[in-house]
């Protein structure tokens, strides 16, 4: 329990600068759909959250973009504590720390090397539309001590921010009281780059509200995550997946059928029905990744009759922001034998990656002359 409580500062507040790790994504639209639907619920601009493969538990932010860690949901075991520590992450977006540091150092190191282990992003740029790839985020001691030279102002602010926001949204803090509680004060000023634990304990008391229950979204995922939900038959659903067991007709009555479907189908997992309910899926689920893999899905099992499905997300703004847009769009042109459409997507995805070679391949195998007639998307890419 003790061991435990040792990362419970590293949770709950920014501190990806300390340890040296990597960290895998892990693209889970449902994940990311239970945080725009967070997101619209708090009447926040929208942000990117995602989920990363690490045992350690941790929150962090690079650039415009909120990542935890799967460790997190091992641990955690209130919704609201979730919450709350999405409104820190938050509040560090808002107020621009994340930029301001990246400034300080720039200033005080007149490195680009310093300035560009800022800039690392954990894009996905593999051939494989289901899956993620990560980017090691490793920071030397010096760097280290710079930002702890500006970090304690920043965690002030973001939790200002996040108590206001607790206040406003009626949100349980006593989870997060008992870490803080249990979490000593560290000696050495070296990493001290947050407020005294006593203050914020002293701030969340005035402000705790009841408890409620944690939504069935969230018992979904934490079971899938940590296998230690309070629903048990979410952790035997999950268990059961592990090992290749799925019952074409299981129902779990507090959860929708296609979400079932889904952990099952991205097991590899044959699951009858499946065309028709993968559709269905995207009516109560928007997250952008998730419609990357219904097209490749269509593509990848020659649905011809759901091309039209294509044609009409192609100017979803979230899904053209994805990193497989113009992969999957080359791949869908390929398909329906127009070839320059499709050289030029899969140039502009080489190009976006740089990978030179590649790019130089599918670059030389069309006349850009000709895009414009053929895309009106072209003036987007100009």
């Amino acid at each position: 329990m003790i061991i435990k409580f040792k990362y419970i500062w590293i949770i709950f507040f920014l501190n990806v600068f300390v340890n040296l790790h990597s960290y895998e994504i892990i693209r889970d639209p449902i994940f990311e759909d239970y945080f725009i639907n967070l997101n619209n619920g708090f009447n926040h601009d929208k942000v990117n959250v995602y989920l990363v493969k690490n045992k350690t538990p941790n929150a962090f932010v690079i650039e415009d973009n909120i990542y935890f860690t799967t460790g997190l949901f091992e641990l955690i075991k209130d919704e609201d504590t979730l919450k709350a520590i999405y409104l820190h992450e938050y509040g560090h977006i808002i107020y621009n720390h994340f930029q301001s540091k990246k400034i300080n150092i720039q200033q005080i190191n007149n490195k680009s090397s310093f300035y560009n282990l800022f800039s690392v992003g954990i894009a996905v740029l593999t051939g494989n539309a289901n899956i993620g790839i990560g980017s090691s985020i490793t920071l030397n001691s010096n760097l280290i001590k710079e930002i702890s030279k500006h970090s304690v102002s920043f965690e002030i602010e973001a939790d200002n921010f996040m108590v206001n926001q607790i206040e406003k949204n009626k949100l349980n803090t006593s989870e997060l009281i008992s870490f803080l509680n249990n979490k000593s004060e560290t000696n050495n000023s070296y990493f001290r780059t947050h407020p005294k634990n006593e203050d914020r304990v002293n701030i969340l008391k005035q402000i705790n509200f009841p408890k409620f229950k944690n939504s069935l979204k969230f018992e979904w995922i934490k079971s899938k995550y940590s296998n230690n939900s309070n629903i048990e038959s979410y952790n035997i659903f999950f268990k059961n997946l592990e090992k290749g067991i799925y019952n074409q007709d299981q129902k779990l009555n507090t959860i929708n059928k296609e979400l079932i479907k889904y952990e099952a189908f991205k097991k590899g997992i044959f699951v009858k029905d499946w065309k028709d309910d993968f559709q269905k899926l995207l009516k109560i689920n928007n997250s952008s990744f998730l419609k990357i893999e219904y097209i490749n899905y269509i593509l990848e099992n020659s649905l011809d009759e759901k091309y039209y499905i294509i044609e009409k997300l192609k100017f979803d703004k979230y899904l053209m922001s994805e990193y497989f847009y113009n992969y999957i769009y080359g791949k869908y042109y390929s398909k329906v034998n127009k070839y320059s459409l499709s050289n030029f997507y899969f140039c502009q995805f080489y190009r976006a990656i740089n990978s030179i070679n590649k790019a130089d391949f599918f670059c030389k195998k069309y006349d850009i002359k000709d895009i414009p007639t053929l895309d009106k998307s072209y003036a987007l890419f100009k």
